[in-house]
């Protein structure tokens, strides 16, 4: 017997909402206002990301031989891996907490958008300094 739901319905459903809510604010513009337009955009865009990404990776799962499954189960509990990943984010935290800090001094005391998007900037220089990093301390250690 079939189990139901399947593994990737959920994910299936919610990445036709996120089309859906595109399409659709797309398709009303300028009848809807621009905080709901903008939240039906967000909401697609913030849904289709995960659905559409946990999709794809179910789609690779499927595609690895078992070899290549134990290699990277192998890989992902590595100790010098995870050394790895463990240095590499301390060392993008405190690189990115004092920015961090000056950015949202700075939200406080201006108040306009600017700053909002440049939290947005900040956190995702957060996000590639952990990758050189990653890369920094794959080549050290």
């Amino acid at each position: 017997m079939k189990k139901f739901p399947p593994k990737n319905f959920f994910p299936g459903i919610g990445l036709g909402i996120a089309v859906g809510l595109g399409v659709a604010a797309v398709i009303l513009g300028d009848r809807l206002t621009a905080p709901i337009s903008g939240l039906c955009f967000g909401l697609a865009g913030a849904l289709g990301g995960l659905s559409g990404s946990r999709l794809l990776m179910a789609h690779f799962d499927r595609t690895w031989t078992p070899e290549e499954r134990k290699e990277f189960e192998r890989a992902e509990r590595d100790e010098r891996n995870v050394s790895i990943r463990e240095k590499a984010a301390y060392s993008s935290w405190y690189w990115t907490l004092y920015l961090l800090w000056a950015v949202f001094f700075l939200t406080l005391v201006l108040g306009s958008g600017f700053p909002t998007a440049l939290v947005a900037v900040v956190i995702t220089l957060h996000c590639v300094f952990y990758m050189v990093n990653v890369n920094r301390w794959t080549k050290k250690l």
